[in-house]
C-alpha cells in the first residue's frame, strides 16, 4: 500500500506554462489526507519558488528543496545540509571567468547570487514572464562571487545548453568526483550537488522519520536529478517527456507533464473521477 507520493516539479508536475493546477492538486491532497498518504514535492528549486507556485497549499505538502539539501514541513525547515567553505571556494575558482557564460548561480540560505551581467537563457521555456521577472528581482547580482558573501550554500547551478551538458558534467566530475555530483535538471540546466545529497537522500530522511520503506513509495520525475529517487521508490514513474536515462530507471511510464500525467496516475490509483469530468460539471 502506498503511504508516500513524491514528485518533481519542472517538467513533471508543472504544466507547459510552468504552473501548478491548484484546484486539481487541492482535490488530490484532500483525498490523500483521507487515506493517510503523504505528498512530497522533491525539487531542485528553493523554498521561495515553491511558496510562489503553491500559494496556500504550501503548508499541506512536505518539501524537499535544493535537490535534498533542505526539507520543509508546514512551511518550516526541519533539516538542512550545507557545503563547507573549502568546497565553495574550490568550485568558484574552477568556474572563474565562466560565471556569466555558464550562468553560474550560487543558492544559499541568504539568497541566490550571480555575477553582474548574467542573463538567464532557457527560462522562458518553463517559466511565465512574471515568474522570470521575480527571479531577476530575487537574485543578487554582485561584481564577483566570493565565499564570504554566502550564508550556508545549498547548491550551485549552471545553464550550459543541451549541447554542452555532457562535456561540462564530465569536467566537474573529473575535478570534484568525490565531492560533487553534476546532474541535469532539464532545459540545458545542471545542478552541482554535494556527493550523496540528492532527492533520494531527502526522501530517505522522511521515510525514516515516518517509518516507511521503499515498497510504500510512489515517485515521479523527468530529469537526471530525479534518478536516485526513482531508483529508490518501488513504484517509480517517468513522465512521457522525460530524458531517456530517466525512463531507463523508472518502472512505469506516465503521460507527459502537458497532459497532467502525475495527476492522472494518482487519480487512477485513488479511484477518483477523471478531472476533466469534474471540471465539466462545474
Amino acid at each position: 500500500m502506498i503511504k508516500l507520493i513524491a514528485t518533481d516539479m519542472d517538467g513533471t508536475l508543472l504544466d507547459e506554462r510552468g504552473e501548478v493546477d491548484l484546484p486539481r492538486l487541492e482535490r488530490l491532497l484532500d483525498h490523500l489526507d483521507q487515506k493517510g498518504i503523504r505528498f512530497v514535492i522533491a525539487t531542485g528549486n528553493e523554498i521561495h519558488r515553491m511558496r510562489q507556485l503553491l500559494g496556500p497549499l504550501v503548508k499541506r505538502v512536505t518539501l524537499v528543496v535544493a535537490n535534498g539539501a533542505r526539507i520543509f514541513e508546514d512551511d518550516q525547515m526541519i533539516l538542512g545540509k550545507f557545503w563547507d567553505r573549502e568546497l565553495v571556494e574550490a568550485v568558484l575558482a574552477f568556474f572563474k571567468g565562466r560565471e556569466i557564460s555558464d550562468q553560474l548561480v550560487v543558492s544559499a540560505v541568504n539568497g541566490g547570487f550571480v555575477k553582474e551581467g548574467t542573463v538567464f537563457t532557457e527560462v522562458e521555456k518553463f517559466m511565465q514572464p512574471e515568474v522570470i521577472e521575480a527571479l531577476y528581482k530575487r537574485m543578487k547580482f554582485v561584481p564577483e562571487l566570493t565565499a564570504d558573501q554566502f550564508d550556508q550554500v545549498l547548491k550551485m547551478s549552471l545553464v550550459v545548453g543541451l549541447d554542452r551538458l555532457d562535456q561540462v558534467s564530465q569536467e566537474v566530475q573529473q575535478a570534484f568526483g568525490d565531492q560533487l555530483m553534476a546532474v541535469s535538471s532539464g532545459f540545458g540546466s545542471m545542478d552541482l550537488l554535494q556527493a550523496g545529497i540528492h532527492k533520494a537522500w531527502g526522501l530517505a530522511q522522511l521515510m525514516e522519520k515516518w517509518q516507511l520503506d521503499a515498497s510504500q513509495v510512489m515517485a515521479f520525475g523527468d530529469s537526471g536529478n530525479d534518478i536516485e529517487m526513482l531508483e529508490m521508490a518501488a513504484h517509480s514513474y517517468a513522465v512521457a517527456n522525460a530524458e531517456a536515462s530517466v525512463k531507463a530507471v523508472a518502472k512505469h511510464l506516465a503521460p507527459s507533464h502537458q497532459e497532467g500525467g502525475v495527476y492522472q496516475v494518482i487519480e487512477e490509483y485513488l479511484g477518483l473521477t477523471p478531472w476533466e469530468q469534474v471540471k465539466g460539471k462545474k
